[in-house]
């Protein structure tokens, strides 16, 4: 999962190269600032037939991109109700613009590959939209085709705090948080 995350800082040629080791012919797809329109941080997803999984990676906050500060800063003070509970106003809003454009391929790839899993992972900031990613997925499995809760999982790495509690709890069996302290 790190060599997906670290892969969106590196340019495509390097991806065969250490410590990414990755085979670009795998990358399904990549989406750059560009792409985005600043509306989420860079991000790729990635046919990892070794693990059958497919992975939808995020990169972390660009200090040279003033687009990641405003995904940070619309909070509305952490009052945008999402399940019963509580999430980052701007970080859901990048989750489902992430669904949005890449619903189409996500599901074609269940279907090509229904033994496979589908993880979100991320680190810092891209580890938060992931994890929004990962419980707006959950909640309209249906848009995705014939997904079951257990096929889709993810990995945040260093996430900081986006959702309350209670939602944390929630999707603990499909949103792992690793954490150092």
């Amino acid at each position: 999962m790190c060599r997906l995350v670290m892969a969106n800082y590196a340019p495509p040629d390097l991806l065969v190269a250490p410590p990414l080791l990755l085979d670009p012919s795998n990358v399904v797809r990549h989406r750059t600032y560009a792409d985005t329109g600043g509306r989420v941080t860079p991000y790729l997803v990635y046919l990892d037939h070794a693990h059958a999984d497919f992975v939808l990676a995020l990169r972390s906050l660009n200090l040279g991109h003033e687009s990641d500060y405003a995904l940070l800063l619309d909070n509305r003070l952490g009052k945008r109700r999402f399940d019963g509970g509580y999430v980052h106003n701007g970080l859901l809003r990048a989750a489902g613009w992430v669904l949005d454009r890449e619903c189409d391929l996500l599901r074609d790839l269940l279907d090509r590959y229904p033994a496979y899993t589908l993880t979100f992972t991320g680190h810092s900031l891209g580890a938060v939209v992931a994890a929004m990613l990962t419980m707006v997925v959950v909640l309209n499995l249906d848009k995705l085709g014939k997904v079951e809760r257990g096929r889709t999982r993810c990995y945040a790495m260093a996430p900081a705090r986006c959702m309350s509690l209670n939602l944390a709890v929630r999707y603990a069996d499909v949103i792992n948080s690793v954490v150092l302290i």
